[in-house]
């Protein structure tokens, strides 16, 4: 069994170059055992941040909580997988559950968890997140979030994960709760989107790199820039306009 694969649907799938994953075939990683959805359609993504310092700690708090989570990111941009894409429904985001996968993506999220020497140390001024301040996650992570939006939403994955976001309406992403987003819907979602408080600004990372076609670098201090001090969307109607085909 190769342990350096995605699994879905019982099968061995390779990632696409730049991503790194261990699976659940390896003794190390813990596979969560939900209810089987076999043969039923994968349709949407949710993007989740974890409120701590280790992809093991993540394991641990969901074990407790009796939650679970698809694939977990660490902060050196590189992904465990705990269930099967397709084939396991996993408990994660409530009513969206039976048709996502979800990954959750290691970061502390508050300053006040933050400790010398850790991989996140950028606090910037937040008022769409949670207590209004937001720790960045890692470079390595953001762009390994967006590399993997980019596979799942191919054919190469086998699944059904259309690249719709969700939270854009119009020229505009949001950062905060978006209108009928409870409502199951195929695409690609912040957690924050549906009565919560995370995976926004990840998003906003994967559209400035996926649609706007920034480099990782520019992506990331864009990101930063058009996030700090908005209260619920960023405005992308420059990118979008620039983006568009020319008659």
């Amino acid at each position: 069994m190769d342990t350096r694969t995605f699994i879905v649907g019982g099968k061995e799938v390779d990632p696409s170059p730049g991503l790194d994953v261990l699976n659940f075939n390896d003794a190390s990683v813990h596979r969560f055992r939900g209810k089987d959805r076999t043969s039923k359609p994968v349709t949407e993504l949710v993007i989740h941040e974890t409120v701590t310092r280790s992809a093991a700690d993540t394991v641990a708090v969901l074990k407790k909580r009796r939650l679970s989570v698809h694939v977990i990111l660490d902060e050196h941009g590189r992904f465990t997988q705990h269930g099967d894409l397709a084939n396991d429904r996993l408990a994660h985001a409530s009513q969206h559950n039976g048709p996502s996968i979800g990954i959750e993506v290691v970061t502390p999220y508050y300053p006040e968890y933050l400790k010398p020497g850790m991989a996140w140390s950028t606090v910037i001024d937040a008022p769409w997140a949670h207590k209004k301040k937001y720790v960045l996650p890692t470079l390595a992570q953001a762009e390994a979030i967006a590399r993997f939006v980019e596979w799942v939403t191919s054919p190469a994955s086998g699944l059904a994960i259309p690249r719709t976001w969700i939270g854009l309406a119009g020229t505009n992403l949001a950062m905060t709760d978006v209108e009928g987003a409870a409502k199951l819907k195929p695409g690609l979602y912040a957690h924050h989107y549906f009565g919560h408080a995370d995976g926004a600004w990840l998003v906003l990372y994967a559209w400035l790199r996926l649609e706007a076609g920034l480099a990782p670098e520019a992506a990331f201090d864009e990101a930063v820039r058009r996030a700090t001090g908005v209260r619920k969307r960023v405005d992308l109607s420059d990118l979008i306009t620039a983006a568009a085909p020319k008659e």
